[in-house]
């Protein structure tokens, strides 16, 4: 060691003075250590004793609590979200209640004994011996789940006790949560055999899988039919596409059709699942044509033509249903609202590409390009994000039940394009020289929206007819 150099001997010392390595760990006492590097023991520096742990700053501290709280939510992990909520849905907890529960179960539910429980599980996190530490964990939940359910039944019938719990957890739902979170813990055994059985994200429920939970949830229903359906919610959580968590409906109730599964325990699933179809629906009622965001319009109208078609491929919704009905409903709305917002887009198209009338002849009269001013880039754009839109729904028309509105709008609009391209040719062969600009300038605006009403054919076609049209009038 005293051939180390001075910075090297430095900071070896250093760690040694903070007690981040004790001298122990070297084989040396610290003086001893500072004779062989060459250093005089300090007259101001008070050594740290070989056996005191450093103490570990704020950081640390947060980073340890974080990682005790990660391993002791992992039961229910797959309940939890991200964001806000708007009323209470068995099996879906947001994450912001995690914290008033994780407090009221330290300084209420299990005040004398949470304490020492924590330390042990930092003994073996810190020690890395993860089979203690997993077995710390375990007795931590295990006590927590009998306490939590012993202090919620007896705010059940004390009304004291109820408006304590409630101010300390500060609303009903999260109290709903924490029973939840009790009712998981007590089927902790179920719970893991599943995660154990399954991957954290499941692309693809297939039947293996389906099997595998179907034979878990099984046996716990045997030994506990009240709290089984936690498993099954707790898979819907792993699921990418949600509706799968129906074929596992299907293989208990032994039934493919929503009257029948609507009436077991698995209905909770199924009704999430409408629920979330008719919530997509609300975001359509009442829209205002033209004022709307199209881009979470579509969306939306994305994930409901999803979801209702995966729900419509895992089961029979029969149109007596109860489900049946409101997903008729649901889409209903949702194609009366595309219906409306397309029902402007000619008058929008009009307003992007103006032609007026000409001479005594009425409505059945010429119309020719107004050229009297340059394209209103405000309506040009306008119209480009709403023909973006009826291309982007086209295909999900069906599905949202807004054929018809697409059939009937199209035509027209593709009309009017045929119509304004002939006039545009016109109006470039003739157009005097103070308005050949503008009219150039329509004839752009005229090929863009012209491929995208009419084709890349029909625009590359108009491309070609205004170039001989320009020639001709030079």
């Amino acid at each position: 060691m005293s051939q180390l150099p001075s910075d090297a001997a430095r900071k070896l010392l250093e760690a040694v003075d903070s007690g981040a390595m004790p001298a122990s760990h070297l084989g040396l006492s610290v003086e001893e250590l500072r004779e062989c590097l060459g250093q005089p023991v300090s007259d101001d520096v008070e050594p740290v004793p070989d056996n005191v742990e450093p103490v570990p700053d704020d950081a640390e501290i947060e980073k340890r609590r974080e990682a005790i709280q990660r391993l002791f939510m992992a039961p229910f992990e797959d309940f939890l979200f991200d964001g806000e909520r708007t009323e209470k849905e068995v099996g879906r907890i947001p994450r912001s209640s995690t914290e008033p529960i994780w407090n009221w179960i330290q300084e209420d539910v299990l005040p004398d004994t949470f304490p020492d429980m924590l330390d042990r599980v930092h003994r073996h996190l810190d020690s890395g011996d993860e089979e203690a530490l997993s077995a710390a964990i375990t007795v931590m939940q295990e006590a927590t789940a009998a306490a939590m359910s012993a202090a919620l039944e007896r705010s059940e019938t004390e009304p004291e006790h109820f408006d304590r719990l409630m101010k300390k957890l500060g609303d009903f739902a999260i109290l709903e949560d924490a029973r939840e979170i009790a009712d998981v813990f007590m089927i902790l055994d179920e719970v893991r055999q599943m995660h154990y059985e399954v991957p954290r994200l499941i692309s693809s429920f297939d039947d293996i899988m389906v099997s595998s939970v179907r034979d878990i949830y099984d046996r716990l229903y045997e030994r506990d039919p009240d709290r089984a359906i936690y498993l099954a919610l707790a898979l819907m959580g792993r699921l990418e596409f949600p509706w799968q968590i129906l074929r596992l409906a299907r293989k208990v109730a032994q039934r493919s059709d929503d009257t029948m599964i609507s009436r077991t325990d698995f209905s909770i699933l199924g009704e999430r699942l409408i629920k979330r179809l008719e919530s997509i629906a609300d975001h359509f009622r009442g829209l205002r044509p033209g004022l709307s965001d199209l881009s979470e319009l579509h969306g939306l109208i994305v994930e409901f033509s999803d979801l209702s078609s995966g729900i419509t491929k895992e089961i029979e919704l029969l149109r007596i249903g109860n489900w049946g009905q409101r997903l008729l409903t649901s889409r209903n709305l949702i194609s009366t609202a595309v219906g409306d917002e397309f029902s402007h887009y000619l008058k929008d198209l009009s307003n992007a590409l103006p032609l007026q009338r000409v001479g005594g002849f009425g409505r059945g009269g010429p119309r020719r390009v107004d050229v009297s001013r340059l394209p209103d880039d405000e309506r040009v754009i306008r119209i480009l994000r709403e023909l973006d839109f009826m291309d982007d729904v086209k295909p999900l028309a069906k599905a949202i039940g807004a054929q018809n509105a697409f059939d009937r709008t199209q035509p027209e609009l593709e009309a009017y394009v045929v119509s304004y391209e002939d006039a545009i040719i016109e109006e470039l062969r003739y157009s005097e020289a103070d308005e050949a600009e503008n009219a150039e300038a329509y004839l752009a605006v005229a090929c863009e929206l012209s491929k995208r009403v009419c084709g890349a054919s029909a625009s590359s076609t108009l491309t070609k007819r205004g170039r001989i049209a320009l020639q001709a009038s030079a």
